[in-house]
């Protein structure tokens, strides 16, 4: 897995690339809590070119969600494709979890 940061404005994208397993999992949370910045309200996961997740990775993203929540921080997913959308939504992690079909939604849906 790979993880490539970017800021729009107060909202961080991390793309997420290759797969979200028991390897990586941790990897995920860590990446993106130490990313953060003061005064950030959100945090897009781009999952275009994500091509695996399994119920680690759907863990490490619950636990990285509560400790966004705490922060005060909203966090949503963006683009994911085919298996992952599919595991994804049948988890129920979509309720959990905002999901939008672009990053491009996802930022207009968190502007101020």
């Amino acid at each position: 897995m790979e993880v490539s940061s970017e800021r729009c404005g107060d909202v961080l994208v991390a793309g997420v690339s290759g797969r979200i397993d028991p390897k990586s999992a941790g990897t995920l949370e860590a990446t993106i809590t130490k990313a953060l910045q003061n005064g950030d309200r959100a945090v897009i996961l781009d999952f275009e070119q994500l091509t695996y997740i399994g119920n680690v990775g759907l863990r490490a993203l619950r636990i990285t969600a509560r400790i966004l929540r705490d922060r005060e921080v909203s966090l949503a997913i963006c683009a994911p494709q085919g298996v992952v959308a599919a595991v994804f939504a049948g988890s129920g992690a979509d309720r959990l979890i905002k999901v939008y079909p672009s990053r491009a939604a996802a930022l207009e849906a968190l502007k101020d």
